[in-house]
């Protein structure tokens, strides 16, 4: 009897065991995941992007460019992806059309491995026939333990900008062994502003005509030659 006894309380012991381990093991999770949820609700995504215009009833982007970087060329020391595009917001133009209001460009760096730090910025270009010209500039974002950072230049008319715009793009990667690296790209090919002084037909060019030159006949005078009549006398004898 008392080696039953014995064998029930060892069992009992090793059930209790049991449970505690269990109840251990599913709290690490739930604490963990306590964890991660105050870290992300005390470092949102890190940006700078200003609100869209009122005027905008929607945005389509532009020109979208993605470039992955690894760091020392070695995707297993570190790898960051960065994004460019242009965003252009359209307005209401009333009897049902829409019409280009304004532009921007916006920059977008990603954490994908071994990455503590990521700081953007980006520039918005036009170019026409004088040349290129830089059209707005943002500030400089750092993600800090972000996943990733963005910025936006501030909007520009697009009445008034150049026909063709791009962006160009600076990124600073601070990889896990503390090195820095510095990158910079411009939008490869751009994209077409659309508003209505870009699609109207250049007028045709203004050419003078010169009328072929005519020479007047030539006339020629001959010389006048005067004839004298001779008189001649005969004497009568």
């Amino acid at each position: 009897m008392r080696r039953h006894t014995a064998t029930s309380v060892i069992l009992l012991a090793l059930a209790l065991l049991l449970v505690i381990a269990n109840t251990g093991s599913t709290a690490i999770p739930d604490q963990a995941r306590r964890a991660a949820a105050q870290r992300a609700a005390a470092n949102p995504a890190a940006s700078t992007v200003a609100p869209d215009s009122p005027a905008d009833i929607f945005t389509i982007n532009d020109g979208f460019v993605s470039k992955t970087y690894s760091h020392l060329g070695n995707p297993a020391l570190g790898v960051l992806v960065a994004e460019t595009w242009g965003e252009t917001g359209w307005s209401d133009a009333a009897g049902g059309f829409v019409e280009p209001n304004n532009s921007q460009g916006v920059v977008r760096g990603l954490k994908q491995r071994r990455v503590l730090r990521v700081a953007v910025r980006v520039e918005l270009w036009g170019t026409d026939d004088t040349g290129d010209h830089q059209l707005a500039t943002s500030g400089t974002v750092n993600s800090g333990t972000s996943l990733h950072a963005t910025a936006a230049t501030p909007e520009i008319n697009v009445r008034t900008a150049p026909c063709l715009l791009w962006t160009r793009v600076f990124v600073a990667i601070r990889w896990t062994d503390n090195m820095l690296s510095n990158v910079t790209f411009d939008m490869p090919i751009g994209y077409f502003n659309l508003d209505e002084h870009c699609l109207a037909a250049p007028p045709p060019p203004t050419t003078t005509t010169t009328p072929p030159t005519t020479t007047p006949p030539t006339t020629t005078t001959l010389p006048t030659t005067t004839i004298i009549p001779t008189t001649t006398t005969t004497t009568i004898p």
